[in-house]
């Protein structure tokens, strides 16, 4: 296992796609995989941060890969304040997180805790993007939106959602992925 430190938004292309790609954060947690994905991925990017490389041969890019950029819809909100000040916090909460304009406040399970971090960042730009958003398919795109421009990759947000939502929300799983993918294909899950 090597150490990889990246201080800003990075690119990579892999070197031998035979074999997977398999990155873990700081935490040890699985954060970038390519082992489960068939063709397997030529390129990727990683956000800041410090990671460790389990599998894989890679390089980075002289700059990150270009993924494309969901269009987002018209604004709803334009009373709201971008919360990226707000204070966050974990505790009991049946919604996994909320926002608390008033209080200036996110707070989100604890059950969260040990979510991945592409989850947790999913979850928390969904509750930022409530700041233009009152619909939680565009908060979810919105979601989507700055986690690519971080350095999270399609695969990680497209999984994000899949793996934090309910079965009951398929409708904005399905809607999250044609944005992302352009994909007629739907999901299940």
């Amino acid at each position: 296992m090597r150490e990889l430190i990246l201080h800003k938004k990075t690119g990579f292309r892999i070197r031998d796609m035979n074999k997977p790609v398999i990155i873990r954060d700081f935490r040890g947690k699985l954060f970038y995989e390519t082992e489960s994905r068939l063709p397997r991925v030529q390129v990727f990017n990683l956000p800041p941060g410090k990671y460790y490389v389990d599998a894989g041969s890679f390089y980075e890019l002289p700059k990150p890969n270009d993924f494309e950029l969901p269009r987002l819809p018209k604004r709803e909100r334009h009373n709201k304040p971008f919360p990226s000040h707000f204070k966050f916090r974990f505790a009991p909460n049946p919604n996994k997180c909320t926002i608390f304009w008033g209080r200036k406040e996110i707070i989100c399970d604890p059950s969260l805790k040990n979510a991945s971090l592409p989850i947790l960042y999913f979850i928390l730009f969904h509750e930022f993007a409530h700041s233009k958003y009152g619909t939680e398919k565009y908060a979810d795109l919105g979601a989507a939106y700055m986690m690519l421009k971080r350095g999270f990759n399609p695969t990680q947000i497209m999984r994000a959602p899949i793996l934090s939502l309910s079965k009951r929300q398929r409708l904005r799983k399905n809607y999250l992925k044609d944005k992302i993918t352009g994909s007629s294909q739907k999901l299940n899950k």
